[in-house]
Parts: structure tokens; C-alpha cells; sequence
């Protein structure tokens, strides 16, 4: 009887299942669509900002930012790649080669825009240490090449026209450069709003000497006298910064290359101030301006 008993009690005990369940894979009721929801809620929200802001914007502001993605810098060390650049003070011949491969959407070629990439390439090989020297954008009458002061680093002596190592270099390039292509020069001299001394030598005429001095570097490194058409003189009156007209980057010398004309022009033309194309300019004595 006891046997049997026992048999009936466990026969009678209830059953008892327990059920694990496994958590830590997330699934289909984690939190992980959340993330990526919000990361495509901020990247909709980040597209609709900028499309909103480009319907906004004026014509000018919209040239400007144009602009300001076409130029180009020159960057030192390691910033733009490990490489080292070409010296030409120590001899080594630069080989340039230029062509007018750039065509628009109707096939028509685009002279400034190849050129602008030209010489990019160009002076990111051949100056690669002159950071923030030399600047080049495209404009409406060509390309244009800033050489451009910077902080303590200049192209010229101090408030005088003889130019530096560093001046020296960049034009002996761009010298080399333009031997390539058949477009006319004009050479264009800045300073800052800084104001001399004296009443017989002002900012005019050292922009003038300045310009005239980076055109003769420039012939003397080959490039072919007729090629320059005009020398002028703008003194402070275009400053590449308006916002700080004392600061280095308006003292420079700027070289259109005129992509948007044909033909040469024989004849010198210096506005603003006249000079003998063949002489040297005169080296004003204790200047106040840079």
C-alpha cells in the first residue's frame, strides 16, 4: 500500500515548466532603429538647412562662396600631402606643360577654369612651402594670381621695392609657367593702408615700383617682354581685406592672366603712376608703411 500510495501522490503533483528567456541581442523591440532614425531625421533636417540657405542667398553672396572654393593655397609640410616641392634656387629646371583641355556642357572651351587647375598644380609642386602666398581664382576677365604678404613673411623689403628670396621664387616659377601659354599679362601693384612720411613717395608709387620690379623678375627668368601689356598702380585703393586695411594680405602683387582677350598689345601702359619700364625704381628712405 505504501508503494502505491507514493505512485498516486506524484501522479496527482502538478507540473511546473520554466521558461529562460535570453536577453542582449536587441531585436526587433531594441533600441537600435531609434539611432538610426535620428541620424536620418538630423541628416533631412542638415540637407533642407543648406537647400534653404541656397534659396536665400543673394547673387553676389552666392559668387562669393563660388569663389572662395576656387581658390587655391599653397600648404606647408606635411598639411597637403608629405611631399617636397621643386627648388629653382638650387638649379633644378622646372618642367611645365600647359593645355586648354576644359570644356563646358555645350563644348566650348574653358581657357580660365583649366588654367586656374594648371596652375594650382603648378605652384602646389613647385612652392610647396610658400603657404598662403600665392592665391589663385577665376574671374571674368581671366585668371588671376595673388602673391600676397603674410604676417612676418613678405615679398618685398619692408615699405621698399627690392624684392625677397621668397618673391624671387615665386615670380622665377610663374616666369617658367607662363613661357606656356599665349594669353597677355597684366601685372598689378597693392600696399596696404599704412602711410608714408614723406610727401614725394606715397603708397601709388610704391605699388607702381613694386609691380614694375615682379615684371622684370619676371622677364629676367625668360618670359618674353611683349607678353606684358599693362603695369599698374592701385595703391590701397582695392585692398584684398577691406575689413583690416592694415593687414599684410593687401600688400601683393597681382597677375591677370587675360584669357577673356585676343591679340597683344605692344604698348606699355602704366596708370596711376609712370615709369621707365627699363629703370629702376627709386627706394624711398625711412618709410612708415609696409
Amino acid at each position: 500500500m505504501g508503494m502505491e500510495e507514493a505512485n498516486a501522490g506524484a501522479e496527482n503533483r502538478p507540473i511546473i515548466i520554466k521558461k529562460i528567456k535570453k536577453r542582449g541581442h536587441g531585436g526587433h523591440h531594441g533600441g537600435a532603429w531609434k539611432v538610426a532614425y535620428a541620424d536620418f531625421v538630423t541628416a533631412m533636417m542638415a540637407l533642407f538647412m543648406v537647400l534653404w540657405l541656397v534659396a536665400v542667398m543673394s547673387i553676389d553672396a552666392k559668387k562669393a562662396v563660388a569663389e572662395y572654393f576656387r581658390s587655391y593655397t599653397i600648404f606647408k609640410g606635411t598639411e597637403a600631402g608629405g611631399g617636397k616641392g621643386m627648388s629653382i634656387l638650387a638649379g633644378n629646371p622646372i618642367q611645365v606643360t600647359l593645355s586648354d583641355q576644359s570644356t563646358d556642357f555645350d563644348g566650348k572651351e574653358k581657357p580660365s577654369a583649366n588654367l586656374a587647375l594648371e596652375f594650382g598644380k603648378i605652384i602646389d609642386g613647385s612652392l610647396y612651402e610658400m603657404k598662403d602666398h600665392v592665391l589663385i581664382f577665376t574671374t571674368d576677365e581671366g585668371v588671376r594670381i595673388e602673391i600676397v604678404d603674410k604676417g612676418e613673411s613678405s615679398m618685398f623689403e619692408s615699405g621698399r621695392t627690392t624684392l625677397l628670396p621668397n618673391g624671387q621664387k615665386v615670380l622665377a616659377v610663374l616666369a617658367e609657367a607662363f613661357k606656356d601659354i599665349p594669353y597677355k599679362l597684366t601685372i598689378e601693384g597693392h600696399t596696404d593702408s599704412g602711410k608714408y612720411q614723406r610727401q614725394d613717395y606715397s603708397n601709388w608709387e610704391l605699388a607702381a615700383d613694386r609691380a614694375n620690379a615682379a615684371r622684370r623678375e619676371l622677364v629676367k627668368n625668360g618670359l618674353d617682354p611683349a607678353r606684358v601689356t599693362k603695369v599698374t598702380s592701385f595703391a590701397d585703393a582695392v585692398l584684398f581685406n577691406p575689413n583690416d586695411p592694415l593687414d599684410s594680405t593687401n600688400r601683393r602683387v597681382s597677375i591677370l592672366i587675360e584669357t577673356k582677350k585676343d591679340g597683344f598689345n605692344d604698348d606699355l601702359e602704366f596708370q596711376a603712376v609712370t615709369h621707365d619700364a627699363g629703370a629702376r625704381p627709386a627706394t624711398p628712405s625711412a618709410p612708415s608703411a609696409k
